[in-house]
């Protein structure tokens, strides 16, 4: 679902209405794009980058159906997002693998959308509309025409049976009219939300002519018709997909699809644990790998490939937001509902201790839901920040106005106790007290919840946390369920704590609605896992989504990330700065540095390189 928006960061801001009137090839959301009209390719690629070959891809989970823009089953989403089970492995140069979008974002920038189904965009000099004409090449895999219809068609389809996610952030586009068999308008309801072209430009374009035949709201179980390079060529539901290139895709010799997408197949093998993918990997049995467990990147890549080098490690560092990650609790239920609770069970998480056992001290404190943008909240408000904040003062935290938010930080020795005595004191306010170890209420229910995790590997890092827990007299747990009953608990908000992430960009916009807004809390299948509801938050949302120059965004933003904080609404985790890369060494890569650090898209398979890796195989 974040797939489908891009960012940038503009150091110079002009008027929305003097940089982006007319037709152009490119959108972006403050300031001018990178690469001008005619540009021959995106600059990380290779151009002449061979075709051909075939890559393993291996994936925890399972999916039974090909429709991921509905909530109902265990989708393969692989059509419009990056090839799964590779952490930081994106495709940033094509919009989908199977259905492609009318703008597509580059790897180099952000909040900037090139014209890819669409050979222009035109946005109204006052905002309320945009229009698009598309490509007269642009051709779905059954060789149809891609038309305005479909487009409009998906928009209004996605708005009545998609996941509710669709419906909160597009309710200012009013509608879309088809002008012509290539042109289609979006009419929006306001003038101030910057986003909108983006957001429009970003969705998928599905064909109307297949799917107006089936049900859209259930689950699609045969191969789609799509427009992307690839089409679904085999499968086998909850086991396996082949996924072959389209040797007619209409957008090979585009600019934005020069040098992208070069393997002929692409074979996805599920695997219900992470374990046993792991060793499908040293069995050379899949190729490549996203590690995003720091243990396993410093201990478990000592097998006999990576020795004699037919197995590469790579750190790629890249440029990206970081967002925020944590423990999130879900303060649809009693037990989180006072923040002063929610404090605690923070203060009760040591990051110090867990990072250097746990981590090999990889990782860094997050400390902003906006980390690594210049929106993260520092030292106290600024006077524009106040000027936000000061007509929620009764409803907002103490200490908001008068004290920088700080993360406990412990000596990492295992033993937090200042911080549990805060935490404790905390908790007695709120109304709990120990009673035989047990932290209980007036009524004598001990204060319990449970922590749901998908992956046995969070195992390792969420029980060392419930022992922490266990100190101040909780009753908390872990359980572990599988990747298709997790997307059913989550979808219906039907847990008390999971580990979740929050993407950002240095230009946030109109994802802040589904995150956090009160229109966000209830729809099932939402973003808003915190199940946030709170007036400041609201007002500062749509201060960010209507500002039209970077200094009043940065201000509400800063604003707003001081407001989730101070509310603990989740335990914040770590991050890093570079993806690491695991790879039998059979492929080579453009090598270019790009602000995503890697893009799978632009490597091909080297013969050479695969021919000396067939024979030390034998």
């Amino acid at each position: 679902m974040r797939l489908f928006a891009f960012f940038i960061f503009a150091l110079f801001v002009p008027s929305f209405s003097q940089a982006q009137t007319g037709p152009r090839h490119a959108y972006t959301v403050l300031g001018e794009p990178a690469l001008p009209a005619g540009f021959p390719h995106f600059p990380y690629v290779n151009p002449t980058a061979p075709k051909g070959g075939e890559v393993a891809l291996a994936s925890v989970g399972t999916f039974d159906n090909f429709n991921p823009f509905i909530l109902r089953g265990s989708a393969d989403g692989h059509g419009i997002s990056s090839w799964v089970g590779l952490a930081g492995v994106g495709s940033g140069t094509s919009s989908g693998h199977v259905w492609e979008s009318l703008l597509t974002g580059s790897a180099d920038e952000a909040s900037t959308g090139y014209g890819h189904l669409a050979e222009s965009i035109e946005v109204a000099a006052d905002k309320t509309w945009t229009a698009f004409t598309l490509r007269p090449e642009a051709k779905f895999s059954d060789g149809t025409p891609v038309t305005a219809e479909d487009a409009a068609w998906t928009f209004r389809t996605l708005i009545e049976k998609g996941r509710p996610a669709y419906r909160i952030q597009y309710t200012d586009v009013k509608d879309v009219v088809v002008e012509g068999p290539r042109r289609m308008r979006f009419n929006f309801n306001t003038g101030r939300n910057r986003d909108l072209p983006l957001m429009v430009g970003g969705l998928p374009v599905l064909p109307k002519h297949f799917f107006e035949t089936r049900d859209f709201s259930k689950p699609l179980t045969e191969a789609p018709v799509g427009s992307g390079p690839y089409r679904v060529s085999a499968f086998e539901l909850g086991r396996s997909i082949v996924y072959s290139r389209d040797p007619k895709w209409w957008a090979a010799n585009m600019p934005t699809g020069i040098g992208t997408n070069n393997f002929d197949r692409v074979r996805i093998e599920y695997f219900r644990d992470s374990t046993v993918a792991m060793e499908a990997f040293k069995a050379g049995k899949s190729d490549i790998r996203g590690e995003n467990i720091s243990k396993n990147w410093a201990t478990a890549y000592d097998f006999p490939a990576v020795k004699t080098g037919l197995v590469l490690r790579r750190d790629f560092p890249h440029q990206l937001p970081q967002g925020m990650q944590g423990w999130a609790m879900n303060t649809r239920r009693a037990v989180f509902a006072d923040p002063r609770v929610r404090q605690a069970i923070g203060l009760a998480f040591d990051f110090e201790w867990t990072n250097k056992n746990l981590f090999y001290s990889a990782y860094t404190r997050t400390g902003s839901y906006f980390t690594n943008t210049d929106n993260a909240a520092a030292g106290l408000p600024s006077p524009a920040e106040r000027a936000l904040l000061e007509p929620y003062r009764a409803s907002l935290p103490m200490g908001l106005f008068d004290r920088p938010f700080a993360l406990p930080v412990t000596d990492g020795s295992g033993t937090n106790r200042d911080q549990l005595k805060q935490a404790l004191e905390l908790l007695r306010e709120a109304g709990w007290t120990v009673k035989d170890r047990k932290l209980v209420d007036a009524n004598g229910r001990q204060l319990s919840f449970t922590i749901l995790v998908y992956d046995p590997s969070f195992e390792r890092i969420a029980l060392p946390y419930v022992q922490s827990l266990l100190k101040l007299g909780l009753d908390a747990k872990v359980r572990s369920v599988d990747a298709a009953q997790y997307q059913r608990l989550t979808d219906d908000y039907d847990y008390d704590m999971i580990l979740t992430s929050y993407g950002t960009s240095e230009l946030p916009g109109n994802e802040t609605r589904d995150y956090w807004s009160c229109a966000s809390r209830d729809p099932k299948g939402g973003n808003n896992v915190s199940g946030i509801c709170d007036k400041a938050i609201d007002a500062l949302i749509e201060k960010i989504v209507a500002a039209d120059a970077r200094e009043p965004l940065r201000d509400a933003a800063r604003a707003l990330d001081r407001v989730l904080l101070w509310n603990w609404y989740m335990v914040p985790n770590w991050h890093g700065g570079a993806f690491h890369i695991a790879h039998w060494d059979r492929f080579s890569f453009p090598g270019k540095p790009m602000r995503e650090g890697v893009n799978f898209d632009t490597w091909w398979v080297d013969e050479a390189k695969a021919a000396r890796l067939a024979e030390a195989r034998k």
